[in-house]
């Protein structure tokens, strides 16, 4: 289980540094920029350190990552059409938490449901790789 026979105290702190990083990653993933990436990555790295299972999720992601889009939204009819439903219905009940009241709070989940939802929509159906081929032929005029 354990890679390397470090200090207790020690693989609490990775222990609880990664975990602390992967928590925060659906929080910061729809935000601008970069997002949960470098954070999921970091959680990842942390906890490798001192388990295998980690380090085997790692290598895993790294030999399979370019089919983890093909593997979430397979080229079937029924499947492009309940990933679109579902993620409407996230956008909307995203709007719905916005205008729960006046808090900040609120307004930050809502925010983030439907940022959420319109990332995952732009992956289903092609439709990130349609708008970068057209963003190329306009470039390229």
């Amino acid at each position: 289980m354990s890679k390397r026979k470090n200090p207790l105290w020690k693989v609490f702190l990775y222990d609880l540094a990664g975990i602390t990083c992967l928590i925060l990653v659906p929080f910061l993933g729809p935000l601008p920029g970069p997002g949960g990436i470098p954070l999921l990555l970091a959680g990842f790295g942390l906890l490798a350190v001192n388990h295998d299972w980690a380090d085997d999720a790692i290598i895993f992601v790294k030999k399979h990552g370019d089919n983890l889009i093909k593997i979430f939204f397979p080229d079937n009819f029924w499947i492009k059409w309940a990933w679109d439903i579902g993620l409407a219905g996230v956008f909307v009940f995203g709007l719905w938490v916005d205008t729960l009241g006046d808090s900040f709070w609120y307004t930050i989940l809502g925010l983030l449901f439907n940022a959420g939802a319109t990332t995952l929509f732009m992956f289903n159906r092609g439709r990130l790789d349609w708008i970068n081929d057209q963003l190329r032929k306009f470039g390229n005029k």
